[in-house]
């Protein structure tokens, strides 16, 4: 069965968003979901987590539909666009909580034929790391350590405490930056693998 939409244009849907027409923001939805789940999926490589990109690039077209100038470019290079470069901020963010995570499980330095002046200072790394989590507050802890130990994804956490998703989104958003915060202060950079001796730009 056609809705009124259906028979519209790309720009007169996100002209009725920008008035926040909900259903003309559903229909661009259904026209394009399919596509732009595809291509997140190919640069997350994780259904669920694609799913979320598509998702919140349609909260931020909605949010940003006011903004749109169709002599820029067309509806769908725009949503495009918007999928893919919330795909790759959400891949640096998986891989920046990785570095973290693996910093923290790693309770004492594998024991390799490394440079002993690596194995020390990986071993301080993880140290401070232990002591930054220590010092956020409770509840920013926690939803790392779901996340992070157990593995859980955002709605499994937001079903175990009962709260809505995009809170769980948010507490852990400002968890990771609480961390960071710490971890700054404590001179640790982990967005950056360790140099070895010899390496190009270090002065050994």
């Amino acid at each position: 069965m056609l809705r009124p939409w259906d028979g519209l244009t790309d720009v007169e849907l996100v002209a009725l968003v920008a008035r926040g027409d909900l259903e003309a923001a559903a229909c661009l939805y259904d026209r394009y979901a399919p596509t732009l789940l595809a291509l997140s999926f190919r640069v997350v490589r994780d259904r669920s987590e694609a799913e979320d990109v598509v998702h919140d690039a349609f909260v931020t077209m909605a949010d940003r539909a006011s903004q749109y100038v169709p002599e820029r470019g067309s509806v769908v290079a725009w949503l495009v666009t918007l999928v893919r470069n919330l795909s790759i901020d959400r891949t640096r963010r998986r891989e920046r909580r990785g570095v973290i995570l693996r910093s923290v499980v790693a309770e004492e330095p594998k024991v390799t034929a490394g440079n002993p002046e690596e194995l020390l200072a990986d071993a301080r790394v993880h140290a401070k790391v232990r002591r930054a989590l220590a010092k956020i507050p409770s509840v920013q802890r926690e939803t790392l350590e779901f996340a992070f130990f157990e593995g859980l994804t955002y709605p499994e956490i937001a079903e175990r405490e009962g709260i809505p998703v995009g809170t769980i989104k948010s507490r852990a958003a400002r968890a990771l930056s609480s961390l960071r915060e710490v971890l700054n202060q404590e001179n640790v950079d982990l967005t950056e693998p360790p140099r070895r001796p010899g390496d190009p730009g270090r002065s050994d």
